[in-house]
């Protein structure tokens, strides 16, 4: 991939290979070898083996509390120390008042991941690139999608720097397969955001009960943590009136989002409207947990204290990013991101809040239908019984792409 296209895709979130080498040992910590020879390790650890074992010393900089148990560590060193203080037993027999020798300790392997059995299926070809857009761009997300009197809306951003300028026009939709530009639609430019520092990124949207439009996006920058402003219409073509007030902005000092908030999506959870997001714990590559806040009237939100969603599997590289949420016949279903963006998993709920991961991942790689390097931004939209998942993928230039579940 050329210099330029890295470039950008570097500081778009935390989609670095990841590498897990071995956990370091304990600060003032010392590691012998019992393999090796007996004048490199200290006297009193010098023993006899049978087989190579790392012996690892702690320094404890602590005090323990009366009634504390020792650390497991130390409990195994105490043992290993006195096992090399006492005398061999001949082969074949044991010394007279000896207890019998313990038996080697069973070797534990570990259970492998549960299958994966929800996995999506890509269109062949893109459903939306720049030539459609109008724009000529190099690059082009899903942005906001919205589903209105059966028409589907989509508001993709069309840019080609990131951060830089970006444009959002509108498109339509019967199927999610075709899509047709709205050439008497306003034309968004990020040059009209004031929170665009220097960027901007529609995310979501949503209609309100009194028919408003509403475009949620996030700021876009390579130094400071990313807020979240909206913008509102009387109709898909505008006009726009963009607000210069963020909705939601990063938590306090020690909170899961404290490094900024991205990638938001909107839904309807009962009778409120639930704004989903990426929390970061440092800005530009930290470590990402899913959020939410709650709102009634889609203006004033008020955020859930902890995370409804945080990494624990291994292929998620100990980060989320990106959610998008919908409603299904069976309650609601998210499709995120791993901190490897190429790999999207999926969860669900009965109430927004508590949520159960269906085990994955459900996209990968391997599963586009084109050979390029990369997956960044998305939308997901339950219809006709199954999930549409729109999702950006390329490398030098990008181009949205059509996949599907079958759902419930």
């Amino acid at each position: 991939m050329p210099m330029a296209a890295a470039t950008r895709r570097d500081t778009r979130g935390p989609d670095r290979r990841r590498i897990d080498l071995p956990r370091p040992p304990t600060p003032g910590s010392q590691i012998y070898d019992a393999g090796a020879s007996a004048d490199l390790m200290p006297a009193d650890l010098a023993c006899k083996t049978s087989r190579r074992t790392r012996v690892v010393v702690g320094m404890q900089h602590h005090r323990r509390r009366p009634g504390d148990l020792w650390p497991l560590p130390v409990v195994i060193l105490a043992a290993i120390v006195g096992a090399c203080g006492q005398s061999s037993t001949p082969t074949g027999g044991s010394s007279p008042g000896s207890a019998p020798s313990a038996r080697p300790t069973p070797r534990i392997t570990p259970s492998p991941p549960p299958a994966v059995t929800q996995r999506f299926t890509f269109d062949e070809g893109a459903v939306v690139d720049t030539t459609l857009t109008g724009t000529g761009d190099k690059y082009v997300n899903p942005g906001a999608l919205i589903e209105a009197d059966g028409v589907l809306h989509m508001f993709p951003n069309s840019f080609s720097a990131w951060p830089g300028r970006m444009r959002i026009p509108h498109l339509t939709s019967d199927d999610g397969k075709t899509w047709t530009l709205d050439k008497k639609a306003d034309l968004l430019d990020s040059e009209d955001f004031a929170l665009a520092n220097p960027g901007i990124d529609v995310s979501t949207g949503f209609v309100t009960d009194d028919g408003t439009w509403v475009l949620i996006y996030q700021t876009v920058s390579s130094s400071t943590p990313w807020v979240i402003g909206r913008a509102t219409a009387p109709s898909p073509r505008g006009p726009w009136t963009i607000e210069d007030t963020p909705v939601l902005e990063p938590g306090p000092a020690g909170a899961f989002d404290h490094g900024g908030v991205q990638w938001p999506w909107v839904v309807r959870v009962g009778d409120r409207w639930a704004m989903y997001y990426a929390g970061f714990d440092a800005p530009q590559g930290g470590t990402g947990s899913i959020g939410v806040a709650l709102s009634d009237d889609g203006k004033s939100w008020t955020k859930n204290d902890a995370a409804v969603l945080v990494a624990n599997e291994r292929w998620e590289g100990r980060s989320l990013d990106r959610p998008r949420v919908v409603r299904t016949a069976d309650g609601y279903v998210m499709l995120y991101a791993a901190r490897r963006l190429t790999d999207r998993g999926l969860a669900t709920s009965t109430d927004g809040l508590t949520w159960t991961r269906v085990p994955g991942p459900n996209i990968e790689r391997k599963d586009f239908p084109v050979q390029e390097p990369g997956a960044w931004d998305s939308a997901l939209l339950s219809h006709d019984g199954e999930l549409d998942y729109f999702l950006e993928i390329g490398g030098e230039t990008t181009k949205v792409y059509r996949a599907t579940l079958a759902w419930p």
